[in-house]
């Protein structure tokens, strides 16, 4: 199964990060409505992707500026550059990749409810979620 997963998963990071590179700087920040920004939305997949790994490292960007904010509050100067969001793709995709190698599927899914009875349901929520955004 993880043959399957993994090259999907892959080719969604890659056009993850060619949206952020179409955007200028400008754009970055303001295009949008509210929090739905791509700055904004851009630290919410990072942020869902280690959330559904359970991946409890402390990440910063280059930047200095940490991956765990609130991504709909904090103001536009705490957000993070497109290089930051680049390299935070650059990170989790390696370590989507790992936690896709090494899961068992079948293995009953203890920890999210609403993404199915087995870590198969997460895979597939996580995936869905990229989707989605």
């Amino acid at each position: 199964m993880k043959e399957e997963f993994i090259p999907q998963y892959a080719h969604t990071w890659r056009v993850f990060a060619r949206l952020v590179n179409d955007f200028d700087d400008h754009a970055w920040l303001h295009t949008g409505r509210k929090a739905i920004t791509p700055a904004r939305l851009s630290v919410h997949l990072l942020q869902a992707a280690k959330y559904y790994l359970e991946d409890r490292t402390e990440i910063a960007f280059p930047s200095g500026k940490p991956l765990d904010l609130d991504w709909e509050k904090v103001g536009e100067d705490e957000l993070p550059s497109r290089a930051d969001v680049l390299a935070g793709i650059a990170d989790l995709s390696g370590r989507t990749e790992h936690w896709l190698n090494g899961i068992d599927y079948a293995a009953p899914n203890t920890s999210f409810d609403w993404a199915g009875k087995t870590r198969l349901g997460v895979v597939i929520f996580l995936l869905r979620h990229f989707l989605f955004h």
